[in-house]
């Protein structure tokens, strides 16, 4: 059984892929699926640091 932070992190990754797929989901143009992309590279990056 998973302890508190353990259940903290899996929701945490679920709840960021959830948000990650709708965000997918309202690229209508590639363009938009661009911007998307360098949108979360910002946010990698900027983990890293």
């Amino acid at each position: 059984m998973p302890n508190t932070a353990e259940t903290i992190e899996i929701l945490a990754r679920k709840l960021e892929r959830v948000r990650i797929l709708n965000d997918l989901k309202e690229c209508k143009t590639l363009e938009e699926y661009q911007q998307l992309v360098e949108k979360y590279e910002a946010l990698c990056n900027d983990d890293k640091s």
